[in-house]
């Protein structure tokens, strides 16, 4: 029993730092832009089919590869905030939320045309999975993708609270036009911030696509889950995205670990969560309705 804990434990950490780093994404650009990306999960899609051409098709080594890949995704996550969402940026916050589903429909059928509805795996070596302490089994992946994420957030957090650069987004998320008055560049400001959550999902999509198999729709689960991660730790709120993506995650490995629930059942799990916390706490564990990208 206390080796099934541990395994589960263990599991659940690395699904909630994957997921971490989507909702991340999401509320740094609801809490600079005001809305909704519903086309943040095709990004994490991007990121691993990007890794899938650079490492499998091309045959680059996977740091280089990786990276490239990463790189892709940031340069079209700063092209749509130019093209898509910047000249809407004055208009009703339900424009750009319709331009963003609508992108991410357009996304997941490019890459049902381009790749085909099958099955992908990114790389055909096979990693060993290892013991920790003789308790639990974990992967190489598993390993460098909670430290990634670890790093990933621990810098995101400096950034946003010690540098010049994150303290301007600070200031553009609680009060646009008095940044703009003192100097802020909105439109840098805009470029940073889809560039930064394009990043963080393209690497989650990364370490997705070598834990699990890629298909066209990929994106769309995680989407889902990362929107109730936030919603659950408060829209807008970092390290709120950082709890509710920690309590999905361990919450799903859990419930269906001991058979509280079938494992057909695990996507209704976020929701499940969420709905009973919201019930508690409507504006979610770290709700204020005056703030955003809070602490």
């Amino acid at each position: 029993m206390n080796d099934l804990l541990a395994q589960l434990i263990w599991n659940g950490l690395v699904a909630g730092s994957l997921l971490a780093l989507v909702s991340l994404g999401l509320t740094l650009i609801y809490g600079i832009a005001g809305f909704v990306q519903f086309a943040h999960g095709e990004l994490v899609a991007l990121g691993a089919y990007g890794m899938l051409i650079f490492h499998k098709f091309l045959g680059w080594e996977i740091f280089p590869a990786g990276v490239a890949s990463v790189a892709c995704v940031i340069f079209f996550g700063i092209f749509l905030e130019k093209i898509l969402f910047r000249p809407v940026r004055k208009k009703n916050p339900l424009v750009p939320l319709v331009i963003s589903i609508g992108l991410s429909i357009l996304l997941q059928s490019l890459i049902l045309i381009f790749f085909g509805p099958q099955i992908q795996t990114i790389s055909d070596r096979h990693f060993e999975s290892f013991s920790v302490a003789g308790k639990f089994l974990a992967t190489p992946n598993q390993l460098c993708a909670v430290v990634a994420a670890v790093i990933l957030t621990a810098g995101l957090i400096f950034f946003l609270k010690k540098t010049r650069r994150g303290q301007s987004l600070r200031a553009v998320s609680d009060n646009r036009n008095l940044a703009q008055i003192f100097g802020v560049n909105i439109d840098s400001a805009m470029r940073w911030i889809f560039g930064v959550s394009a990043g963080l999902a393209a690497v989650a999509g990364i370490f997705l696509g070598f834990e699990r198999n890629l298909e066209p729709m990929m994106g769309v689960q995680i989407s889902i889950t990362a929107f109730a991660a936030v919603i659950l730790g408060s829209l807008g709120s970092v390290r709120g995205a950082i709890f509710g993506a920690l309590t999905i995650g361990f919450a799903e490995n859990l419930l269906v670990g001991f058979g509280v629930i079938p494992s057909g059942f695990s996507s209704a799990i976020p929701f499940l969560v969420l709905i009973g916390i919201l019930l508690v706490r409507p504006t979610g564990f770290f709700g204020k309705s005056s703030q955003f990208l809070r602490e």
